[in-house]
This record gives C-alpha cells, sequence and structure tokens, in this order.
C-alpha cells in the first residue's frame, strides 16, 4: 500500500511539474479589463489604421478623446523633420487655446463645439484645465507594424517554442511588436536594443553584451532572456497583466504599485506613481492590441508574404578567430553570415575584434558548412582576443606624432578615428589606436554602406538600424552655439607630409573633428559665414534662423559644433596609482552613465567593496566628476581602462548608429530642475550627450537661469 502511494505522489509531482505555471486551469491569462477597452481600441487603430505618414492629437488620460488626425506631406513621412515638429506644437497650441475658452465658459466656435462633444455633456472647467496639460501626439504604425509582421516570420516559431520551454504563454512571443516591430537593429535613444529592447544592465542579466558581442540584437537568445525575465516578473507579481507592465517600469516599481493598489485594474485606474507615465500605463493596452492584430493580421493587412523562419545550425566556438578567415575557411557569403548571427558587433567585421571564445556561432544547415565547421585550421584559432588601444590627447600632441609614438599609419589613425584631412584633435579626446592587421574603416561609412548594399531579400528587408520614436517634446530651435574654440593652426601640406595640428583646450562647446570643408570660424571671419559649407556632421544655423525668424548672430556664434561619434571625450585613463601595505590602488573620476556596477564588473569584485574602500554609505550616489578610489588586485589598471573605454566606445556608436544630431536648441535651468529628469523628459537624449555639448558645466550645481546646450536629435531611418 505504502508503494502505491508513493509512486502515485510521484506520477502527481510529474503531473504538477508539467503543468503550466503562468496561470490557473482554464483561466486567461491576458484578460481586457473594461476600464482598458477604449487603450486596447486606441493602440489596434495605431497598429491597423494610421499608417506612418498620419499621427493622432490626442488626450493622454482618456485615449478615447482624439483631438484630430494629423496628416505628412508624401515628400517628407518622417514626423521628427523639423517642419513636422512645428506643425505639431502649432495643433497642440490650437487645442490648448480651444480647452482654456472651455474652462472659461460655453463653447461658442464650431471647433469648441466639437472639442467639447469629445468629452461629453458635464464636463466640468477643471476637467477642461487638466485637459490642457495632456496634450499628446502619437505617430501611427500601420507600414511600420505590417513590415515587423513580414520579419517576424523568422523567428516567431522558435520563440513560441523557447517559451514553452520555460513555461510561460507562448503569446508573450507577439511583444516585439510593441517593443521594435521585430526588428533586430532597433536602438532607442537611451540605449536599449534588439526586438525586445533590453537595457544594457537587464541584458547583461541574462546575456553577453560587450564591445564584441551584444546577445541583445539576436532575437533568439535574447528571448531566452526575455522569457525569464518575464517569468521571474509573473512569480514576483502573481499576474500576467502585471508581469507584462513590469517589462517596462520594472518588477520593483509594480510590486510597489500592487502593495498600495492590488490588482491591475485597480492600478491601472488610480496609480500615479511619479515613474508610472503614459508608456508604463498603456505598455498592457500595448500588447494586447498588438497579439490580437498580428493573430489576425490578413484581416487587417491582406495577404502577405512573410519571411520564412530562419534555420541554422549552433556550434560553440573553440577560441578567438577573425571573422574574414571564419568566412572563407567556411564558404560562406559574408551577408548570409551576418544575418545569421546579429549579435556579433561592427567591430569584429571591421577587424578590431576576434569573434569571441565560447560564442553559440550559428551557420547554414549545409552539410558541407558543418563538415568544414567541425575541422577547423589550428592556425586561425587564437588564443586571446584582441586588446583595444586609445591614447588620451594632450596638449602639444599632433596626429601625425601619436601615429608614429604607436607604430601605425597615419592615414589608419585618421580613419579609425574620422578625422579629416585637418587632423584637428583637442586636448580631453581619446583616439582609438587601430590593431596593425586591422581593415580600417569609418564605421558611420559601414553603416552607410550596409544600407544600400544589395542583400539577400531577407535581410535587406529588415532595413537601416531603427531608432524607436518617442513621445515629441514642444521644441523650440535656437540658433546660439556654444563658444568656438579658437581655430587650429593648419598647414597646408602635400599628400605625403604629415598634419601637425596643434591640440588646444577645448572650452564649453565642441569642436567638429568631422568636418570635411570648413574651420571653425573666428570673428575676424564673420565676412565669410555665409560661404562656409558644412557636411551632416557639422552644420550652420542660418538656415534654421530663417525658419524661425530669429536674427543672425555674430559669426562666432553661427557655428554649431558637434561632437566626433566616433571619438569618446573624458577622462577614461585612471589618474593616478598608489600603493599601499603592497597593494595597487588608482584614482578616476566619475564620467557620464557610470556607476559603481559597472567599476565592479571591470575590477572583478563586489559594489560593496567599493562602497567600503570610499567610505561610502549603503545606497549613497555617486556623482558625476567624482574623485574615486578603486583596487587594482584582480584587474591591472591597463585592463580596467581597456574596458571603460570599450564600454563608452560601444554606447556611441550604437547611438550613433541609429540617430544623428541635427542642429542643437539652448534650455535655460528653472528652480528644481533636476539633469537626469531633464534628459528623460524635456531633452529625450541621454546624459553623455548633453555632457558632450556642454564641457564646463557643473551638472551636479545647476542653478537657475543657467543655459544648457541641447543636441536635437532625429532618426537616421
Amino acid at each position: 500500500m505504502g508503494s502505491r502511494i508513493r509512486v502515485a505522489a510521484v506520477l502527481m509531482g510529474v503531473f504538477l511539474f508539467w503543468l503550466p505555471s503562468f496561470s490557473q486551469a482554464g483561466q486567461e491569462p491576458f484578460p481586457v479589463y473594461k476600464s482598458i477597452e477604449p487603450n486596447v481600441a486606441f493602440w489596434r487603430d495605431i497598429y491597423a489604421k494610421y499608417p506612418s505618414s498620419k499621427g493622432l492629437i490626442h488626450d493622454n488620460q482618456d485615449l478615447a478623446i482624439v483631438y484630430e488626425v494629423v496628416s505628412f506631406g508624401d515628400g517628407d513621412r518622417s514626423w521628427s523633420s523639423k517642419a513636422n515638429r512645428n506643425k505639431i506644437k502649432k495643433i497642440k497650441e490650437k487645442y490648448e487655446q480651444i480647452l482654456l475658452h472651455l474652462a472659461k465658459g460655453p463653447a461658442k466656435t464650431e471647433e469648441e463645439k466639437r472639442v467639447a462633444a469629445l468629452f461629453g455633456p458635464g464636463t466640468t472647467a477643471k476637467r477642461f484645465r487638466a485637459a490642457r496639460n495632456n496634450i499628446r501626439f502619437q505617430l501611427g504604425q500601420k507600414d511600420l507594424f505590417q513590415a515587423g509582421i513580414i520579419r517576424s516570420g523568422a523567428y516567431l516559431s522558435e520563440i513560441k517554442e523557447i517559451f514553452k520551454e520555460h513555461r510561460v504563454p507562448d503569446d508573450l512571443a507577439y511583444l516585439p511588436h510593441v517593443e521594435s516591430s521585430f526588428n533586430y537593429k532597433a536602438y532607442s535613444k537611451f540605449g536599449a536594443a534588439g526586438i525586445w529592447q533590453f537595457t544594457r544592465s537587464t541584458g547583461k542579466r541574462f546575456m553577453v553584451v560587450d564591445y564584441a558581442l551584444d546577445e541583445r540584437r539576436d532575437p533568439i537568445r535574447a528571448a531566452h532572456g526575455a522569457a525569464r525575465l518575464l517569468k521571474g516578473n509573473f512569480e514576483k507579481l502573481g499576474s500576467w497583466p502585471l508581469a507584462i507592465t513590469a517589462y517596462n517600469h520594472g518588477a520593483t516599481g509594480m510590486q510597489k504599485a500592487k502593495n498600495a493598489h492590488g490588482d491591475y485594474e485597480r492600478i491601472f485606474n488610480d496609480y500615479d506613481g511619479q515613474r508610472f507615465g503614459f508608456a508604463s500605463r498603456n505598455f498592457y493596452s500595448e500588447f494586447l492590441a498588438a497579439r490580437e492584430v498580428a493573430k489576425d493580421y490578413k484581416k487587417h493587412f491582406g495577404s502577405l508574404r512573410i519571411m520564412s523562419p530562419l534555420h541554422g545550425r549552433e556550434i560553440i566556438m573553440p577560441g578567438y578567430v577573425r571573422v574574414d578567415e571564419l568566412v572563407k575557411h567556411l564558404k560562406v557569403d559574408m551577408a548570409t553570415f551576418r544575418e545569421l548571427n546579429p549579435a556579433l558587433r561592427e567591430p569584429v567585421y571591421s577587424g578590431q575584434k576576434y569573434i569571441p571564445k565560447g560564442y553559440h556561432l550559428r551557420l547554414p544547415e549545409q552539410s558541407q558548412v558543418l563538415r568544414l565547421a567541425a575541422n577547423l585550421p589550428a592556425n586561425i584559432i587564437k588564443t586571446a582576443q584582441k586588446r583595444s588601444s586609445f591614447y588620451l590627447v594632450q596638449r602639444g600632441d599632433t596626429v601625425g606624432v601619436i601615429a608614429r609614438r604607436h607604430g601605425v599609419k597615419l592615414q589608419d589613425m585618421l580613419l579609425a578615428n574620422n578625422l579629416d584631412s585637418r587632423a584637428k584633435i583637442y586636448e580631453g579626446q581619446n583616439l582609438r589606436i587601430p590593431q596593425p592587421d586591422e581593415q580600417v574603416v569609418q564605421l558611420a561609412a559601414v553603416a552607410k554602406k550596409q544600407k544600400v548594399a544589395s542583400l539577400p531579400q531577407r535581410l535587406a528587408s529588415l532595413g537601416p538600424p531603427v531608432s524607436l520614436p518617442a513621445p515629441l517634446k514642444k521644441v523650440k530651435p535656437e540658433q546660439p552655439a556654444p563658444p568656438a574654440p579658437s581655430p587650429v593652426k593648419v598647414e597646408t601640406a602635400a599628400a605625403v607630409k604629415e598634419p601637425e595640428t596643434e591640440v588646444i583646450n577645448v572650452p564649453q562647446g565642441l569642436e567638429t573633428a568631422r568636418t570635411r570643408t570648413a574651420e571653425i570660424l573666428t570673428s575676424a571671419g564673420a565676412a565669410n559665414t555665409a560661404a562656409v559649407k558644412y557636411d551632416q556632421f557639422a552644420m550652420y544655423s542660418a538656415h534654421d534662423e530663417k525658419a524661425s525668424g530669429q536674427p543672425q548672430d555674430a559669426a562666432a556664434d553661427k557655428a554649431v559644433m558637434l561632437a566626433n561619434p566616433d571619438v569618446v571625450m573624458g577622462k577614461i585613463k585612471v589618474a593616478r596609482v598608489v600603493t599601499r601595505q603592497g597593494k595597487s590602488y588608482g584614482l578616476i573620476q566619475v564620467e557620464a552613465e557610470e556607476t559603481l556596477g559597472h567599476y565592479a564588473e571591470w575590477l572583478g569584485v563586489r559594489a560593496r567593496d567599493l562602497r567600503r574602500l570610499n567610505g561610502f554609505k549603503y545606497r549613497q550616489a555617486i556623482m558625476i566628476d567624482q574623485q574615486l578610489e578603486i583596487p587594482l588586485g584582480k584587474v591591472d589598471k591597463d585592463r580596467f581602462e581597456e574596458q571603460r573605454y570599450e564600454y563608452h566606445k560601444e554606447m556611441e556608436e550604437d547611438f550613433f548608429g541609429a540617430y544623428r544630431v541635427d542642429g542643437v536648441r539652448r534650455y535655460k535651468v528653472k528652480r528644481g530642475d533636476n539633469i537626469w529628469a531633464l534628459c528623460q523628459g524635456e531633452f529625450e537624449v541621454p546624459f553623455w550627450l548633453i555632457k558632450k555639448y556642454n564641457a564646463d558645466l557643473d551638472f551636479n550645481l545647476l542653478k537657475p537661469e543657467q543655459q544648457v546646450v541641447v543636441p536635437l536629435v532625429e532618426s537616421i531611418s
């Protein structure tokens, strides 16, 4: 009898193990609550009705209130263009005035009556006044969503199988329609990458993210991470609506909301947490709408030619290998290789880095390729990764001297750092030193070439890197630039002569190392201002002044100097090394986007060890430009500096691969402003980019009336 009970218990345990963990039997894991139905309907229209040549002006609290459908001209489909930004701004201002009139009294004009009817009878003056601050623009996405449907065929079936393995609902595989339209090249302004839009910090919890390899870009590798993250959210929060919202808002934030209000619907209706904004509040509704449209896509888009699943076989790399040597040995064309291995970053393809040891390489399922992969020649396998080398420019340096000092060709030095023939360099720049066997190319040129290259149909359909749209803020372009640095003395050299450009100290404002045909103007050259030409990375303000009606300023104020995307600024080097009791310690200065967690990772120590060393209290924040001491026991100075440089280099390369700077404006600091909140809200650009344009501004002591130069960023695509 006892044995029967034990057998029954074992069978029951097996049954419970295989029972799906994501919902109770017969329970719908993704309920559509009554209160979110208008939001789901709104997003259904955004995905299936309105293309990206149209957008909606709407209330951000009640999505059933749509004031107007905005159409953009066929010749300019980019909603983020200056003309369209101004168009949206004026329409918003129109409805602000209408709502103000309605708050003061009954509707008088036909337009006021139409707007009042959207709110229904009995709407109070208080409601109309509040609505003035809730006007929002949303771009249509029908064409983008359709492209995502087509792309999803390459990955959807495999992702669903992965989710089943992790015992989470396989319909969660439709979530990338919300995040990225299934484009693995998608990249947000704040560093979220791939179809699952993992941030770097979250991504590193589940996969490899470094200068050579970014598995966030691999839809399949990242799907395992997404499944684990979503499952963890569900186990912590107890429902899928909360778990999905936590994918956007964070599990800790949603736990706080749950503690305050209980279930999802109450949170949706009543929670007003500081960080629980429009995106978090609507994320679950977006998922429901995207799932509905994607599962019944023929109803909305007709018959589509869906990409067939990508089939490949994985092998684990036994060592480090140059990509060109591997592709040559395998007899695989580079375009197919890239398509199957989107996690490999551009430095691998340019020769700066090897394919990493231990990487799960995906190859075509062809017997010849797999046979060659099983027999890699010993002479192409390296025992260590290539090191990154960089040089901190100091006063008196020239590119020619730096190149000779490091034994590299001058032309390679110029290309590696995207310097023009004048080779202007500035104190504080970190110039990359190319490797002797590297095929030196400008990454910006590579990206441009890839956009127009003839690749296989499935790869070509992915398009250029996608930069994800964000809610549009009121932008008032302003042309005065930061003070220009003094002009560099330039020798007009013959082709064989090396430029010996003097290094100057950069004041507030930035150099334009990418300019091909212009020198920074001095006041003496004011008469010739209009004749100066700038390329796409350095612009003149005259065009914007004409458009905005602003008077033209002096020549020195006209030059808008943009940062060279290929050169990292900042004090990346360890300032000083000291020895105490036989142990080495380094002194560093905190740079933008760095945390104690980063330093701990690069040093192979714990963050609390760094806190203890520097006398920090628990949860005490570090500040930009703060001096810190680091231990150099497990990792030496050079390796720490290399990892630090690669972190900043990777961040900037990824950003400028998806965005470009299209001018600047000035923002006057107000009482109570915080730079982090400004970057996330008003500026909508990362802090490191703001710091590039405000080199001498102390962001720890912002004062009212100070002016911050804000770069205006738009998508390359």
